[in-house]
């Protein structure tokens, strides 16, 4: 059974839509499967920036090709795409697998396709690349938070005051945080505890932003990752607009 998730995220500089299937956490170390099968897929011209109507459809043939052709020695475990580019992510231990994709590969006429393979016994693609981190998971969240306020007929342009409600174990984890946070640009709000949760110490903080995807995307990594210093995590986010 898959389970698969999306988000966006910046590759090479730029904005990317990252898929990856979730159930291989557990699982890559079970299969052992210590080749990564890595395949570039580009439009035919060099110049094009985007896929045309055929090539998305040509791209869909080849991806479902690959991944119906495993034969149960090989997973396909995720895919990074840009506007001009497609790449597809298999680990496998067989190395006819390898060879077979190689050759699908190479007889593909319609789009410009490369196939490579690397050894990659602790998944270092699949762990650091495809599955999202606290950041990445972030992001879904926050796609979901602008597409509501969208829905609402919500100005996405606007400058908006942005709160977090960040939360940690301890309590002297908080105050490290609240001495550190206002020098990575965020205001100092109330703090609580509340009872009953794995992390109940809270601590609220302030930034101002827009709510675009990438904008949004940076204000919250910059949070959790100085949040993770301390053991800490962002719990929620609103966003409101700025009253005059």
């Amino acid at each position: 059974m898959t389970d698969w998730l999306t988000y966006e995220w910046e590759w090479k500089h730029r904005r990317a839509t990252f898929k990856v299937d979730l159930q291989y956490w557990d699982l890559l170390p079970v299969l052992a499967y210590s080749q990564l099968v890595y395949v570039s897929c580009a439009p035919s011209s060099p110049l094009a920036t985007s896929f045309s109507r055929s090539e998305e459809h040509r791209l869909a043939a080849l991806r479902h090709t690959l991944s119906s052709q495993l034969n149960g020695h090989a997973v396909f475990v995720g895919s990074i795409r840009l506007d001009d580019l497609e790449q597809l992510y298999f680990y496998t231990a067989d190395s006819t697998i390898i060879n077979h994709m190689s050759g699908i590969c190479r007889l593909e006429s319609k789009l410009r396709t490369t196939c490579g393979h690397s050894d990659e016994p602790h998944y270092a693609t699949y762990y650091r690349l495809l599955f999202p981190d606290d950041s990445k998971l972030q992001s879904v969240e926050n796609n979901a938070y602008i597409e509501a306020i969208a829905k609402q007929g919500g100005d996405l342009t606007l400058v908006r005051r942005i709160e977090l409600e960040m939360a940690f174990l301890y309590q002297e984890d908080l105050d490290d945080f609240k001495n550190r946070i206002p020098r990575g640009g965020f205001t100092v709000g109330e703090s609580s505890i509340r009872a009953g949760v794995s992390h109940p110490h809270r601590l609220l903080i302030y930034g101002y932003c827009t709510l675009n995807l990438a904008e949004l995307n940076r204000f919250t990594s910059h949070a959790i990752e100085i949040a993770a210093q301390y053991d800490g995590l962002l719990e929620r986010l609103s966003a409101a607009y700025i009253k005059n």
